[in-house]
């Protein structure tokens, strides 16, 4: 679950959650009634800071305790590079254990097999069978969140109420990166990063221990974990198998998690079963009012949609026999599928008409209090009329840009270097890129680069600066003929070191007077640039203003009963095992070994359904009747991937590695009647490790027979 776009489709949210006594005063007030299920359209995206206590134990008759969470929180992980984490995971053993999926260090095995001089390692799997076997990730991470701190009033220092937007945002964005120097300067050990809930509403600061030597231990061939392909992917019922095992190691040894660890449940989970995904959700847009979600649905969605969807085109034919862009096409696919299936919930009139019933009774609940319609009744109509510049601003954002030219990556970079309105260092750091930059250029990102031209053509028009620079005398009442543009561009200079390095001495007059065609088009496209991320910078400063009162407001509504949008930062999620009715019958709870044979049989072992060699030979030791994958009803989303599944005793369950195609719409409004997390289940990976891939040692670590967990 894991969106590995052709560019970044989101920024970073950030945040968690402390109710301000101001807010919770204010709620008191006698309001009109609210939906039944109103606070639970925020969804069950709980944070440690503030955990839903009387909820679970009106809903489960369970109330945890505080070492309960303690426990939790430090078991759980955030996996990732240092500052670009992207998948959960969990310590399962006092050795430094840690689970996860096998797509979440895909890309990270794939890069070993290379450095190994073993391309194939990812669709051969890898099995460590003894500990000095275990190999380093490069770059790879987890984090353990240590410790919270409130600082919302640190990071609001100096705002004006009613202030203007654009020096609220600066401000914060000051206040936010002295706070970051501070608490770098007093725990240098830690990684700290200050979040964000309810869309500025309240601020945290937020510790990690980051543990960065780890290791591979065991990764199942690529096709077991990818059983099913593109197809079934966000389906259900499925019979992916997708785990893998790596481990945290400190001072050249495994690392001591002794007291901080989930214990595996000897038997898996059975049905109606109350469960908890502790994991780092990526990102929801829950708070998002009806204008935002239509902005979604109308411009920024279908830019990426149709980005992903004509680059999977162009790259298939390229990613047969290589496997570094045959892991990043899987990531495409996944991305597309995600971000469509959102979209075509904004699609649907009756979803977004409950959506909007909700909004109408917030608002009401807003308006009828004299205090509350004061502070926070124009919000949505001021977030309405900023999110319409958006509407104006973000296709030049998404397409003013280099794509995949390096001509035009050096264009872009002497313009910068030589422009009088950045500062010194932006324009030296410009001219070091610059000087420092390779060529390329190959049939895949020629046609990826052309691909970029047509989309902005068809979204900004063919009369846009940055379309007229670029088709230069292709253009016509037809439109652009696109491959003579490009083949023109192609003959530019800049593809010369020598010729760069002369321009950016001549500076800012030479480059003015320099007739080259990727120049040229260099000096219209960086001012472009700059000033449409310019502006799409002073809208989102005022929307995230407008945000945050929206924010503040749905505190004094609701208090403490609605979780915030995920920002992948640590949640838990509670919910229980459970099917659902679908295409006319019914979404077992759990599939077995029985359907993942067979599903291959039906299909003639023909790819997707091809089953890895190793399970082949294995069949006859495989019980059929063993759980491959299991649904339960908890609130995840893209980042949850690589979450422990954990029973009340928080023992190890299974394994989060998808949701169904209807949990999509989650993003933007929570339901559970047929959305479903999808888990593998524990029988899955034992019989995996013990039948299949050698690696009882394994096994044994998860369950120790002094534990009495296993024969």
């Amino acid at each position: 679950m894991r969106p590995t776009p052709l560019r970044p489709l989101f920024a970073a949210l950030a945040g968690v959650l402390l109710v301000n006594s101001a807010f919770a005063q204010t709620a008191a007030v006698a309001q009109p009634p609210a939906g039944a299920d109103d606070h639970l359209a925020m969804g069950k995206m709980w944070t440690f800071e503030n955990p839903p206590l009387a909820y679970l134990e009106q809903e489960y008759g369970f109330k945890p305790d505080q070492n309960w969470l303690d426990s939790l929180r430090l078991s759980s992980l955030r996996l990732g590079e240092r500052d670009n984490p992207w998948c959960s995971a969990a310590f399962v053993s006092p050795q430094g254990l840690v689970m996860t999926n096998h797509h979440c260090v895909r890309d990270a095995v794939a890069t070993l097999g290379e450095s190994m001089g073993n391309p194939g390692l990812v669709d051969a799997g890898y099995a460590a069978k003894a500990l000095t076997d275990e190999v380093k990730l490069e770059g790879l991470t987890v984090q353990q969140l240590v410790q919270q701190q409130d600082i919302t009033q640190k990071v609001n220092e100096g705002v004006a109420p009613g202030g203007d937007a654009t020096e609220i945002g600066r401000l914060r964005d000051a206040n936010i990166a002295a706070i970051q120097k501070a608490a770098a300067t007093a725990h240098p050990e830690l990684l700290h990063q200050v979040v964000t809930l309810y869309q500025g509403a309240v601020y945290q600061l937020y510790s990690y221990k980051v543990y960065d030597d780890i290791r591979l231990v065991m990764a199942v061939n690529l096709q077991t974990a990818h059983f099913g392909g593109d197809p079934d992917n966000f389906t259900y019922p499925r019979w992916s198998i997708d785990f893998s095992f790596v481990r945290a190691w400190e001072g050249d040894k495994p690392a001591d998690t002794t007291s901080h660890y989930f214990k595996w449940r000897k038997f898996g989970v059975q049905d109606n079963e109350l469960v908890f995904v502790p994991g780092n959700p990526g990102s929801t847009n829950r708070l998002f009012t009806k204008a935002q979600l239509e902005y979604q649905r109308d411009v920024e969605y279908p830019i990426i949609v149709e980005q992903l969807q004509n680059g999977m085109r162009i790259v298939a034919p390229f990613a047969e026999d290589n496997a570094g862009l045959r892991t990043t096409l899987l990531g495409w696919e996944n991305s597309y599928k995600s971000i469509k299936g959102t979209m075509d919930g904004l699609r649907d009139a009756e979803l977004m008409a409950t959506k909007r019933g909700h909004e109408e009774r917030f608002l009401q609940r807003v308006q009828t209090d004299p205090a509350l319609s004061k502070d926070y009744g124009d919000a949505w109509t001021a977030m309405a009329e900023q999110v319409q510049t958006k509407r104006a601003v973000h296709p030049k954002a998404a397409f003013y840009s280099a794509s995949y030219s390096a001509i035009l990556e050096r264009a872009i970079g002497i313009a910068k270097a030589v422009d009088a309105t950045i500062d010194d260092d932006k324009r030296t750091a410009a001219r070091e890129e610059v000087l420092a930059s390779k060529m390329y250029g190959n049939p895949l990102t020629n046609r990826l680069l052309m691909d970029h031209c047509k989309r902005a053509e068809k979204w900004l028009g063919k009369d846009d600066p940055f379309v007229t620079a670029v088709a230069g005398a292709h253009r016509s009442d037809n439109g652009v003929d696109w491959v003579q543009a490009l083949t023109d561009l192609t003959k530019s200079n800049l593809r010369k070191d020598a010729f760069v390095k002369e321009l950016l001495e001549g500076g800012v007059d030479a480059v003015a007077a320099c007739d080259d065609l990727g120049m040229k088009i260099g000096r219209v496209l960086w001012p472009l640039m700059r000033d449409a991320e310019e502006e799409e910078r002073v809208v989102d400063y005022a929307i995230a203003v407008h945000g945050a009162r929206l924010g503040r407001a749905l505190h004094a509504v609701f208090g403490t009963k609605v979780s915030p949008d995920a920002t992948m930062t640590l949640r838990f999620s509670d919910g229980r095992v459970k099917g659902y009715d679908y295409n006319g019958t019914i979404a077992p709870w759990s599939t077995s070994f029985y359907g993942l044979y067979g599903r291959n049989v039906e299909f003639a072992d023909a790819f997707p359904f091809t089953l890895a060699q190793p399970w082949k030979d294995a069949k006859d030791k495989i019980d059929l009747q063993k759980r491959v994958c299991f649904v339960s009803t908890n609130d995840i989303v893209g980042g949850n991937s690589g979450s422990s599944i954990v029973d009340k005793d928080l023992q190890v369950v299974g394994l989060i590695f998808d949701g169904n195609i209807e949990s999509l719409p989650n993003d933007f409004y929570y339901t559970q009647n047929k959305a479903r997390a999808v888990s593998v289940h524990t029988d899955a990976i034992v019989e995996a490790l013990d039948k299949v891939y050698g690696m009882s040692r394994i096994t044994n670590e998860l369950m120790p027979a002094s534990d009495g967990a296993k024969k």
